[in-house]
């Protein structure tokens, strides 16, 4: 089993993990030292909930405060980014599927969170090389790296990237932690490779304490 992690959320001292798909949730707990990982139901739509108010509630983007405890998100193909602001040291969870990605998800939970200079990872997610399209939909995202008749394969990092970097962050704050999960069948579930048999991976952050 496996947890990957971002050296710039590490080294900004936020507990965070994007597992694999042998890794069990518990093994997650510990690695966020926490006895629960607060969720949301997942739509994948662009609103963005507080931790302190999510029970019952929708969203696909959370944030978490000093105090409120860890946070997290769902994914199989979808883009999972956590997102922290060392200076108060507040986080966000945010699901970032192609409908999220184009409704704004990613300002909606940046937004929320706040912060001056935030840091933030991009975790393993359907890459180019796999995630085929209409060109209806291609055109939508943008970003697409390439076509084949009637379909575009669409680079959701580079869409999430350049969203990240028009909400303030620059390149050097935002980290890629690499793997396609529809490419890398050993290592990730993959909804568009399993379909409903598919498992889901438990990408969570918490927040940092920090010295008033």
């Amino acid at each position: 089993m496996t947890i990957l992690r971002a050296s710039l959320l590490t080294k900004a001292g936020f507990l965070h993990a994007f597992p694999t798909r042998d890794t069990p949730d518990t093994t997650l707990l510990e690695a966020l030292a926490t006895p629960t990982v607060i969720q949301v139901k997942q739509v994948h739509g662009a609103r963005a909930v507080l931790a302190a108010e999510a029970a019952g509630q929708e969203g696909d983007a959370l944030v978490a405060r000093a105090g409120d405890g860890a946070v997290g998100v769902r994914v199989a193909d979808c883009v999972p980014v956590l997102v922290a602001d060392p200076g108060s040291g507040a986080v966000a969870a945010i699901h970032a599927g192609w409908r999220g990605v184009v409704g704004g998800v990613l300002r909606a939970g940046v937004e929320l969170l706040g912060g001056r200079e935030l840091v933030a990872a991009i975790g393993p997610c359907i890459g180019a090389c796999c995630f085929e399209v209409g060109r209806d939909v291609g055109e939508q995202i943008g970003f697409v790296a390439r076509e084949e008749g009637d379909k575009a394969y669409v680079d959701l990092r580079a869409a999430v990237r350049s969203q990240l970097r028009a909400l303030g962050l620059d390149d050097a704050s935002i980290e890629d932690v690499a793997g396609c999960t529809r490419h890398e069948g050993e290592r990730f579930h993959s909804y568009r490779r399993d379909g409903a048999n598919s498992g889901r991976m438990l990408a969570g952050i918490a927040p940092a304490r920090r010295e008033r």
